[in-house]
Formats: structure tokens, sequence, C-alpha cells
């Protein structure tokens, strides 16, 4: 894993009086000043809902035998390797909640906070300490085990513990060195590890309303939409193009559509089904059409995913294929027919989900999607902004995230965290069947079993994820000769009718099939490319957008040149998913 990305850091605020969140410092409902609540950065806050409370509830009861009744939790992402969130109730950090690969399980690590909350309902992961230990574990110390004088049952190394007094108060929380039995046999030693330390109290408040919640943002949040759709009356008088939304199904493009639905400006709206989407995210998008009177454009990708899975291999982190041709791809075509001279699309992207599109800016254009301009009314929002804008919207939300999803995407996307995959395997049995491909993938590859339980999300696995990494058998093209003409050397049998016809759009005279195929020294480059493509081609059709006399085609999903119309301006040569990849 490497270093964490530093994406600026969101201050939350919690008013105290009305035991709720604030955007700004200043509380809408008491006009009091907002404490600031010590978070770690950047701060995707969002909205605990029924799936992630369940989550939480079922560590509670598992670890300390403590029933949470609370509803209203935030929960923070913070970096970690796969999905790992602070646990915010009340105002207060009360433990990080992650997800622990080995044991495909979600556990909690207490703070102060958590152990306060719990006060005496705590029923297992405890240890009382004699009065005289009391004071050197507040300066510091670690408890050992003559400063014991009880403890619950079931306790193994390496749990969760919550340190009492003999009064029972919580001053401590830490991890266990000794389980309950070595702490019954041995007489000294280490029992836990501290690593937090202090009296205090449980505000033990009530759940907030959300009614409450809205009013105590209100201003803010009217601050917000008014930016947003300035934003798109200002791309809109810039660019003079029509304005399409892209519709994902998630909160970001809903935050996204209810700004363009506010703006009053006339706008179309598509949604891009990849052929791998959750069938409820596919009913979503029903919801939302019928609810807001919109026509929403639906963009098939059909099977482009499983067409090409053989071809590329399982796709990756740092490998994603399936982007292109099963988003890009498909999009670039639409846009094509609908908006050929140009379209400014307004995308739900945040500049906090990633440095990449912290660096992209709320404009940019996508070298893949040409016609295309972006723009993200949303960019500096916040999770909790997007989340507390639809609450007072009153907008429908997927139901995914009731179920304690937090992005919403493609079933098997390997962007997932293996918690997603936890999830969604709660809900959606056909996941198994992408699981079982990818051991049958890894057993005809010869490749260990476990490469099917992390590291296929990468093509360059890192070691906590397995690190095992796949050969993949590409097209390899050599030049050989020192003169003009450059004989071409493949490393498996091609098809040389497609190989023909794609190199047909190189400058007259610059290559040659006698015998063999020769190019000519000045263009070896492009004529390198147009063979990769000729014969890796699936269909994904985003060359099709770039090609300005409209000379390249589908066929048998399959790009193909209509030799004449073509200019051999070479302007087709962009990024393409099978020279990439």
């Amino acid at each position: 894993m490497g270093k964490p990305v530093y994406l600026g850091k969101i201050e939350l605020y919690w008013c105290d009086k009305c035991n709720l969140p604030l955007l700004g410092e200043k509380c809408g409902i008491c006009f009091s000043k907002g404490r600031r609540v010590e978070i770690t950065p950047p701060g995707e806050i969002r909205i605990g809902f029924q799936g992630d409370l369940e989550i939480l509830r079922e560590a509670l009861k598992k670890q300390f035998g403590y029933i949470l009744k609370r509803k209203f939790v935030l929960f923070n992402r913070v970096p970690h390797y796969d999905r790992m969130d602070e646990i915010i109730i009340d105002g207060y950090v009360i433990g990080n909640l992650r997800f622990d690969i080995e044991r495909k399980d979600f556990h909690l690590t207490l703070r102060m906070a958590g152990a306060y909350l719990m006060g005496d309902e705590i029923k297992r992961g405890w240890i009382m300490a004699d009065k005289g230990a009391v004071p050197f574990i507040l300066e510091g110390r670690n408890l050992m085990l003559p400063g014991i004088v009880d403890f619950s049952e079931g306790i193994k190394r390496g749990d969760e513990i919550v340190v009492l007094d003999k009064d029972k108060r919580p001053f401590a929380v830490g991890i266990a060195k000794m389980s309950s039995e070595e702490m019954r046999k041995r007489e000294k030693g280490m029992a836990v590890k501290i690593r937090y330390k202090g009296y205090g109290e449980s505000p033990s408040k009530n759940d907030p309303r959300v009614e409450d919640i809205i009013e105590a943002n209100e201003t803010y949040l009217r601050k917000m939409e008014k930016r947003g759709i300035e934003f798109i009356k200002e791309v809109k008088r810039r660019y003079k193009l029509p304005i399409a939304v892209s519709f994902s199904g998630g909160k970001d493009s809903l935050a996204t559509l209810l700004l363009a639905l506010e703006s009053g400006e006339d706008f179309s709206v598509f949604f891009l089904n990849t052929g791998i989407e959750l069938p409820e995210t596919i009913s979503y998008v029903e919801e939302v059409e019928k609810r807001y009177r919109i026509k929403i454009d639906r963009i098939e990708a059909g099977d482009a995913f499983f067409r090409s899975l053989e071809h590329f291999g399982p796709p990756g982190r740092d490998y994603r294929w399936c982007c292109k041709t099963c988003k890009l791809g498909p999009t670039t075509r639409y846009i094509l027919k609908k908006f050929p001279k140009g379209v400014v699309t307004l995308i739900g992207q945040r500049r906090y989900e990633s440095m990449d599109r912290m660096r992209k800016g709320s404009v940019w254009k996508n070298e893949w999607v040409p016609n295309q301009i972006s723009a993200s009314p949303i960019q500096n929002w916040s999770s909790l902004k997007v989340w507390l804008y639809i609450l007072w919207k009153e907008a429908p939300i997927n139901p995914w995230y009731e179920r304690g999803l937090t992005r919403i995407g493609c079933y098997l996307c390997p962007s997932s965290d293996l918690a997603d995959f936890f999830i969604v395997s709660r809900y959606y049995s056909p996941i198994e069947k992408w699981f079982n491909y990818l051991k049958d993938y890894a057993k005809r590859k010869g490749i260990p079993e476990k490469w099917a339980e992390s590291s296929w999300r990468w093509k360059n696995p890192p070691t906590w994820a397995g690190g095992i990494k796949i050969e993949r058998n590409k097209l390899r093209i050599h030049f050989k000769g020192e003169d003009k003409w450059r004989n071409v050397e493949f490393n498996k049998e091609i098809n040389v009718d497609r190989a023909k016809n794609l190199l047909f759009a190189l400058p007259p005279g610059t290559w040659k099939w006698e015998k063999n195929l020769q190019l000519d020294e000045n263009f070896l480059k492009e004529g390198r490319s147009l063979l990769i493509r000729s014969q890796e081609c699936v269909g994904c059709g985003i060359c099709l957008g770039r090609c300005p006399v409209n000379a390249l085609e589908l066929k048998n999903n399959m790009v193909e040149l209509e030799e004449d119309k073509c200019i051999h301006c070479l302007d087709c040569l962009g990024n393409c998913p099978a020279e990439e990849f």
C-alpha cells in the first residue's frame, strides 16, 4: 500500500445543544457556534443507513455484547487497504470499524468515547483493574496481570479490551495480550497493551431528527445549491453546447441531476447500462425517471464485458480495460449519434474521491471520449454535503446504500473493496459465479487459487493482496532490418485481411505486403498501432468518434475501415483499449 494521498481536510462541526452535525460553524436552529470534531482527513463522511448500522451493531454485539440503540451515526472513510470508517456518535469518534480481509468480517477498534458510550452495558471484552493499577495506567503504563481483579470470559489474544475500575467505570481501552485462560493460569506478564486512557462521560443524548439536521444546515445547503446552479449556467454560456447529465444511479450523479433540474436549463439525461449493473440500480433509474417526469436515455453495453473477458483477462485497478469497453466506448457512440457537434456532460465527480479527480478540476476533457466536455457542479462537495442535499430534496435513494454499500457501480468492479463484495454477496447470489470464474481462470492459467481472493484486482498486485501476477499472451510486433523498408514479424499467427484493412489508414506508399509485410521506417509507430488494433479489437467503438469523415464502422463487434472514405489523416490513432491493455 502506497503513501496515503492528502486531498485537503474537510471540517466537521457539531452543535452540542441540538446534538447534530453542521456543515459550517454556526447552527441554523439555536445559532450557537459548533464544536469542531477531530476526524481523519480528507473527511469523506456519510450518514449511516440501515445496512451500515447493522454491520456496526453486529460488531459491537459480537465483541462486547453491547446492543446499540442509536439510529443516527456518521461514518468517515479513512485511508486503509480495505474499507475502514471512523464511527461518529454525538459528535465524537467512538472507534474505527474495518473489514478484516482474513476473517472476512467487520471489526471495531475502540476509542475512549466508545467505551463511555457502552458504559456498564458492556458484557464481553472487559477487564477490571485493581484500584492501585489505575493511576499507573493513566500515566501511560500497560495493564499487568497482577493488577487485574476480574475479567469477562472468552477473551482471546488480540481482542479489543475495555479496562474498568472497581466501580465499573471505563478508563482505558487496548489490546489483549493474554486470553482468559492464560490470565487465569499465569502469575505475571502484560495482560493489556493500552491504546487510549482517561475518564469521561458519554453525552447520552437522543438521536437528532433528519428534519432538524436539514433545518440546522439549510442556509449552507441553499448556498451550495446556488453555486451549483450558477456553475451549470456558466458552462452553458461558455461552451454554447447542449447539456447532458450522466446518471449512474449513485448519490453523486443524483445530486448533479437535482441541480440540473433546479437550474431551469434544457438538458438530456443518459444512463449507461454496462451489462454488469445490479438489478436494483436498473429499477432505481426507472423510479427516478418517473419521479421527476424526465426521459433517461439508455446506453446499452450489452455483453461487452463478458465478450472481452477472455481476450483481456480479469480487469484490475491498474488494468481497467472494462471502463473503456463497457463505458467509454458505448458513450462515445451515443454522443456521436445524438450530439455530433459536441456536448457538455454534467458528471457527479468530486475532488475528495481521488487525487486524479482532484487534478482534473471542475471542467475537463476525457481523451477517450471525443466531442465531450465534462463538468462537475459538485466537484468541491464532500460526501456529507451530497447526502444532506439529497435528504433536503427528499429524493429517492438507491436501495444498495440502505444495504451498506458506499459506492454504486458494476457489481464485480475491481475497484471495489473486499468489504463491498462481502455486502453484495449477502443480497445478490450471482456474485458467486464471478468468483467461481476467477478460481477456474486461475486453474487454467496454472496459478495459485489464492489469486482469486484478492490479487485479481490488480495487474501488479500489492504484497498484502497476495502479489500474484499473470502473464498475458499479447500480440507482439518486431521490426527487422536497417533499410527504409522494415520487415515486420509477429509472435503469433494473425488475420491478414484485417491487418490490410486497417493499414489502409496509413498514407499511400508507406507499406506493402508481398511475401511479407514491410513498413516505411517513418511510420513504424503508426503501423504497429494499426496492426495491434486490427488483431486485438473488441469493438468498443471509441475510435469511431475520432474519424472526421466517418470512415470507421463496427461490423461483428470489430472496427472496420471503409477504404473509399478514408483520407489517411490518422486521427483515429488516439487511445485504444486493444493497444493500451
